[in-house]
């Protein structure tokens, strides 16, 4: 997926982007554009707090009178152990229907956070604006128990490996590596728009990871803006995010 991220606003925070994502912050306030093609599945995560809610309908809301992202576009929100499905309509009072065509009297939640799926129906150029999540001690912190599978994306707009991040240092990123204690054999899974390439955290490795194998790889995986993933702790960790 083709991401650029743009900053606007006073300065208020120092940066929080990795300079590897060729784009720098200062601000708390921003917007990144993604390119999705039609049909094309993504998973994604929305970077900002957008709109009261992080309502799909924030997100993407009516323009003009409008909509901002094609109809019947499917939004995947994953609940544990499967998907709720959500189909765009711009002829529904909360720009939403459930998956059989029905209005919806709510709209679907994306926390920062997040991680979901988008099948957009058309082509079409996701413009995701609002103020970067960046309260210390409560939105950056999140404890994850073992063996449960977790659909996220990084609380900060950041591209780069997702050891990168420190909450001691104020480097922003991921921070998935066991320093960080994340344990051992946790599964990182990251769509690649047919499957996943699910990877391995091994605190033995020169990178803390290794590929499904088992096999140390000389390299973390990355990530860039706004894309999500799976995550499967081996055992609860608290999970905390550089900023």
């Amino acid at each position: 997926m083709r991401k650029t991220l743009l900053i606007a606003a006073s300065a208020l925070a120092a940066s929080i982007i990795s300079s590897q994502a060729g784009v720098y912050s200062q601000n708390v306030v921003g917007y990144a554009n993604a390119a999705t093609s039609g049909s094309g599945s993504y998973f994604m995560t929305i970077p900002f707090k957008v709109g009261v809610s992080n309502g799909a309908n924030e997100i993407w809301p009516l323009v003009g009178g409008n909509p901002t992202i094609p109809d019947s576009s499917q939004l995947l929100v994953w609940n544990g152990s499967g998907y709720t499905t959500y189909l765009s309509d711009s002829g529904s009072p909360t720009l939403w229907d459930d998956n059989g065509g029905s209005f919806l009297n709510y709209s679907p939640i994306l926390p920062v956070g997040q991680g979901f799926f988008l099948i957009p129906f058309s082509n079409t150029t996701n413009t995701f604006a609002g103020v970067v999540a960046v309260n210390v001690g409560s939105s950056n912190v999140l404890t994850l128990n073992g063996s449960v599978t977790y659909a996220l994306g990084c609380v900060v707009p950041y591209a780069g490996y997702v050891t990168n991040g420190n909450p001691v240092t104020g480097a922003g990123g991921p921070n998935l590596w066991a320093p960080a204690g994340l344990p051992d054999s946790s599964q990182l899974l990251i769509w690649t728009g047919a499957g996943y390439t699910t990877y391995l955290s091994d605190s033995g490795s020169p990178s803390f990871w290794d590929d499904n194998g088992g096999s140390f790889l000389a390299a973390p995986p990355s990530l860039s803006v706004g894309q999500g993933f799976f995550l499967i702790p081996f055992s609860t960790f608290n999970w905390t995010v550089g900023l």
